[in-house]
């Protein structure tokens, strides 16, 4: 195992300037165009192995968002790959699909042979994990190689990716600014171009949040489509019921698809996954879709113009493309209570008894900003107020989805979050403090997170240096048409040819 992104972090930061990572070289190619060289045989899988960890090992001293790692047990695997690929070749059987290609893992998805710590002193000492997470074992089943944990704040709480473990994560076009979280290490080590993919979990917007903050694309799938088995914590078994969802973190539109085609379906474990079929995003025409946008909401304190500006950049886009376009209001609850109000009614219904329970070896000892949510969660609701609740969010959810059916939209455009990646602990410009800590400024997740919906992030422009992405939410179950949307986008703008253009700026 290597040393802490914490012990790292704090020998940067105490010793002069890290070493900046960004690369003037040319972005590695896609992991679906790094597959075809495998299979191929244009390059084995331990070189291309040994070149990932060589770009990481350069990144992480600017990010600190490795946690756990075993290179030799990487090696060996990519050792393995390379004779199953050759045999199969030789016996003409087909490959698998993602056979020899080496992946990140968020420090939230079991990882067999690496611990998982979730960011809270409670798990520092946790001995490797004896089993993968359904979605780590699907991807390995399917060939790939998890070569590492990446970095999360505590107990995956947090939309700043810090924790008393492993110290802060910075982001990759900035070091001043954040990542976002939860899953903040997985979109700084894509950022940083490091990375070729990866898993990450959302539950209400840690997908979502760290990609739109560093350049990246990530894909958020219907509530239901992907198990949540071996993450943790569970939070199957919290408030929030089914808000939290694997899925795949990436540079390119086309590699969350080619992800989730291998995590998708139920596991006969996860109460809530289940088995819808995967429709082909590469079947859709983009023409023909039917597009509604929005690029503010009235619980959003502030959005930056450069957000706004950059959803309705992607709705002229389509106007241009020959869809139909319609200007809308944004999802508001017919309840006193936002998304956002209604997603941690439901997280805290307990009273945080959960989380003190989770992180009690920690012994009280917790980041600040967790120990804030657990002094804000109040006291725990009774059966009748919990269930009232979840009333209240099965409502919501239904009246966004009838939305979708009623105007037959395909897709909804919308700001990630309410500007781009800020500075580290120092809300959104236009935000107070004390909104920021209730994460107002992350209505526009919350919305789809409550809604059970797909989603994906996914740059479209620039502002004040740092990229700006827009969701693209579809009906349930329709991940194909999110996905066929924002590769077009991502041809259009330029997708992560953007967060390149950033990264190779003079360093200032």
């Amino acid at each position: 195992m290597s040393g802490s992104a914490g012990e790292r972090g704090a020998a940067g930061a105490g010793g002069g300037a890290p070493l900046d990572a960004r690369s003037s070289a040319a972005a590695q190619p896609s992991a679906t165009a790094w597959l075809a060289r495998l299979h191929a045989r244009e390059i084995c899988s331990r070189e291309l192995v040994e070149a990932t960890l060589s770009r990481i090992d350069t990144a992480d001293a600017r990010v600190y968002a490795v946690v756990a790692r075993d290179d030799a047990a990487a090696l060996a695997a990519a050792d393995a790959a390379d004779a199953e690929r050759a045999r199969r070749v030789r016996e003409r059987e087909p490959l698998p699909p993602l056979l020899g290609l080496p992946l990140t893992i968020k420090d939230a998805l079991d990882a067999a042979g690496l611990p998982t710590c979730a960011g809270t002193l409670a798990r520092a000492g946790a001995p490797p994990a004896a089993r993968d997470a359904t979605a780590v074992a699907r991807v390995r089943a399917a060939g790939a190689i998890p070569l590492l944990k990446t970095n999360v704040p505590e107990l995956c709480s947090s939309f700043e990716t810090d924790n008393l473990v492993h110290g802060l994560t910075r982001n990759p076009l900035d070091p001043a600014r954040t990542p976002g979280g939860s899953s903040g290490g997985e979109a700084a080590l894509l950022g940083a171009d490091a990375s070729i993919a990866g898993l990450g979990t959302d539950g209400g917007g840690s997908i979502r949040v760290p990609s739109h903050y560093c350049g990246t694309v990530g894909l958020r799938p219907t509530t239901g489509r992907t198990p949540e088995t071996g993450i943790w914590p569970p939070t199957r078994a919290a408030g929030t019921l089914d808000f939290t969802c694997v899925g795949p973190m990436a540079r390119h539109v086309e590699d969350l698809g080619l992800l989730l085609a291998v995590i998708a379906g139920a596991d006969g474990v996860d109460p809530y996954a289940v088995d819808v079929p995967l429709r082909d995003w590469r079947e859709v025409d983009p023409a023909t879709l039917r597009v509604a946008f929005y690029a503010d909401h009235p619980c959003v304190p502030a959005t930056t113009r450069g957000t706004q500006a950059a959803v309705h950049a992607a709705a002229a886009f389509f106007d241009r493309l020959g869809c139909r376009v319609e200007r809308i209001g944004p999802p508001v609850s017919a309840a006193p209570r936002s998304a956002t109000e209604l997603f941690f009614a439901l997280a805290g219904a307990d009273g945080g008894a959960g989380m003190r329970a989770a992180t009690a070896e920690a012994g009280g000892r917790h980041h600040p900003q967790f120990a804030a949510l657990l002094d804000g969660a109040g006291d725990p609701l009774d059966a009748g107020a919990y269930l009232a609740i979840v009333a209240e969010a099965h409502a919501y959810r239904a009246a966004v989805r009838a939305a979708f059916r009623a105007a037959a939209y395909d897709v909804v455009l919308s700001p990630v979050a309410a500007g781009p990646a800020p500075l580290h602990g120092v809300p959104p410009a236009g935000i107070e403090q004390d909104r920021y800590l209730r994460y107002e400024a992350f209505e526009y997740a919350h919305v789809n997170a409550v809604a059970g919906l797909p989603v994906v992030s996914v740059p479209v422009a620039v502002e004040g240096g740092m990229p700006v992405g827009v969701q693209v939410a579809a009906p349930a179950f329709r991940e194909d048409l999110a996905l066929a949307a924002a590769a077009v986008l991502e041809a259009e703008y330029g997708g992560f040819a953007i967060n390149r253009s950033l990264a190779d700026r003079s360093p200032s």
